[in-house]
């Protein structure tokens, strides 16, 4: 990471942006002890990019704390904007401290891909054409409806558990009816949480969760997801 420790050393590992409450404390180079509440911008495998209550400095050793659930790591200041609070750390060992999925940089998911079926597709014009976020459709305000394979494709999903933190988490999302699918995941999430579903750097959906049951053969949550788009599945 130097400006995110060096642009990660040639991205060293994929970035996410999310904001985590810490606790950030260290010796100054003038010899005075620092401590106090900091958050997380971006974060990767091996450091971040943080905002802090309290001035640190280039090459200073801190130690940073997760609040919850509680652990810490030490690391050292490698860049700093004082102006602005803002400040890179880079871990002495990397690690996913932060506990959240990181994407791979080449989204290669090894599943078949999410693509919208344009009306043109629909009455045999055109192929199905892979979606862009946000993309309109061309000849009406309901949404293109999204091609799911029938057995499901790997997602991630991003959004905030019922204990008020960010998570996001990766697995395999099938469909089970026009607008709905479910996917395990590990947090508790509420009903009615609005969580963003990626299917590919360019295919980002938002959806409502409508329904959760806790798995003991998995050990984690099911949860039932409605989109705004019909879901179209494609047999294999």
């Amino acid at each position: 990471m130097a400006q995110l420790i060096a642009n990660e050393r040639g991205r060293r590992s994929s970035r996410v942006l999310v904001s985590l409450a810490l606790a950030v404390s260290g010796q100054k180079s003038d010899g005075s002890h620092v401590s106090g509440a900091a958050e997380t911008i971006l974060v990767n495998r091996h450091g971040a990019k943080i905002r802090s209550t309290v001035p640190l400095e280039p090459k200073m050793e801190v130690r940073v704390a997760m609040l919850a659930p509680y652990k810490w790591r030490v690391g050292q200041v490698v860049w700093a904007d004082s102006g602005e609070s803002e400040y890179g750390i880079e871990l002495f060992r990397p690690e996913n401290f932060w506990g959240i999925y990181f994407p791979p940089e080449d989204w290669e998911l090894g599943v078949p891909a999410v693509t919208v079926v344009s009306s043109e597709a629909n009455s045999g014009a055109t192929q199905p054409r892979v979606m862009m976020q946000s993309e309109p459709s061309p000849t009406s305000s309901e949404p293109e409806p999204l091609h799911l394979p029938e057995g499901g494709t790997i997602a991630i999903l991003r959004g905030i558990a019922s204990n008020g933190l960010p998570f996001q988490e990766r697995d395999l999302i099938l469909p089970v009816g026009e607008r709905d699918a479910t996917m395990l995941i590990g947090p508790l999430v509420s009903l009615g949480s609005k969580l963003q579903v990626i299917f590919s750097k360019n295919c980002v959906e938002d959806a409502t969760v409508t329904a959760t049951s806790h798995s003991r053969e998995y050990d984690r949550w099911r949860i039932w997801l409605n989109f705004s788009r019909v879901l179209l599945v494609a047999k294999q």
